[in-house]
């Protein structure tokens, strides 16, 4: 990579989460934004056309693609790096041709659908010798940040026990309609995060089990019948145990995402409610709002907070060669053990790692 101050960046992907890529990257002191990229090329010209709004046409810097090969052989060491926002089932063909081509990756969570697809992405990596960070976005939030801290400091003394919960209303899984596992959609955090807490312990068993009262059809996937809630319990081979709580039946436009971690050492006790921003709006005839403050906030035109500081931490560990504060390996182990879940519902015993 050409020795530069901006990272010259492209995103693959142009849903969601690639538009919120895409528009922190035109906003970083060191990026610049070539292109975006999709196979669905309006989504890629709609995007394309919303950065460079405001642009002359000579001005016009961010370009469209609807291929991610063409996009690097095109554009060659004009770029130095590509950010992976596509479905989990599409991250190996999508992060294969980045990575040959030699270009820094950006993968969102989780870095693949099951265990075996992220070993493959990983092995990729290594005999490219590309360098590779998941997007695990709870490494920016200083909540979980702080804890995990204070647990490596030891101030938790021995981690004993803990508890992290992740819900949503049930308007995720009608939307999704069984194409997006609970897991990989929201549960992919809390299970990062729990290996994050256990530091190094290891996982060595699984059980988990599922109700379905509410959601019917919606809430399965094509694999395994998930259901409205899992209840995950995971013991480690020191004899800690971590129990998971993931739930996506909310009465629709009722709580929104709601996320808790509670982690018990033989020293401390440690809780986690992102719920509780500092900010509550009471409207009449409406429900108690409660404001997104630390994912990805807009307010000064801009978003900002957790996913900005991942991108930016990203651009910054690239361009100077430090190491990338997310642990890749810990990223593959959680894919791994909801690979063990998602089997212990299917036989409904436990399972060994």
């Amino acid at each position: 990579m050409k020795e530069t101050r901006m990272l010259q960046v492209a995103v693959i992907g142009c849903g969601y989460f690639g538009t919120n890529h895409a528009r922190i990257y035109e906003k970083l002191p060191n990026a610049l934004l070539m292109a975006v990229c999709d196979r669905n090329r309006a989504m890629a010209d709609e995007l394309a056309a919303l950065i460079n709004s405001g642009r002359s046409e000579e001005e016009e810097r961010c370009r469209a693609f609807y291929d991610a090969e063409e996009m690097l052989r095109e554009l060659g060491d004009e770029l130095d790096a590509c950010s992976v926002a596509v479905s989990e089932h599409y991250h190996y063909d999508a992060a294969r041709p980045v990575i040959e081509a030699g270009k820094a990756l950006l993968i969102e969570k989780p870095i693949a659908q099951d265990g075996a697809t992220a070993d493959r992405i990983m092995e990729l990596v290594g005999k490219h010798k590309t360098r590779m960070m998941v997007g695990q976005v709870l490494k920016f939030d200083p909540k979980y940040q702080i804890m995990a801290q204070k647990i490596e400091n030891g101030d938790f003394g021995e981690v004993t026990n803990m508890y992290l919960e992740r819900s949503s209303t049930n308007g995720v899984p009608r939307r999704l309609s069984g194409a997006i596992s609970m897991y990989h959609y929201m549960g992919v955090h809390d299970f990062e995060a729990m290996l994050t807490f256990a530091g190094s312990a290891r996982p060595v068993k699984v059980y988990a089990q599922a109700v379905d009262k509410v959601n019917g059809a919606f809430n399965r996937d094509r694999a395994v019948n998930e259901g409205d809630a899992t209840f995950n319990t995971i013991t480690f081979d020191n004899g800690t145990i971590a129990v998971i709580h993931l739930f996506w039946a909310h009465a629709s436009e009722s709580l929104g995402f709601v996320a808790r971690a509670h982690v018990f050492g033989t020293k401390a006790t440690g809780y986690i409610d992102i719920k509780s921003p500092g900010l509550e709006i009471y409207e009449e005839d409406r429900l108690t709002e409660y404001p997104e403050l630390t994912y990805w906030p807009e307010f000064n035109g801009e978003i900002q907070g957790a996913l900005k500081a991942e991108l930016l931490h990203f651009c910054e560990a690239t361009l100077s060669g430090k190491p990338y504060i997310v642990n890749n390996e810990r990223a593959v182990l959680a894919v791994k053990v909801i690979d063990a879940c998602r089997e212990s519902l299917k036989t409904g015993m436990p399972v060994m790692l």
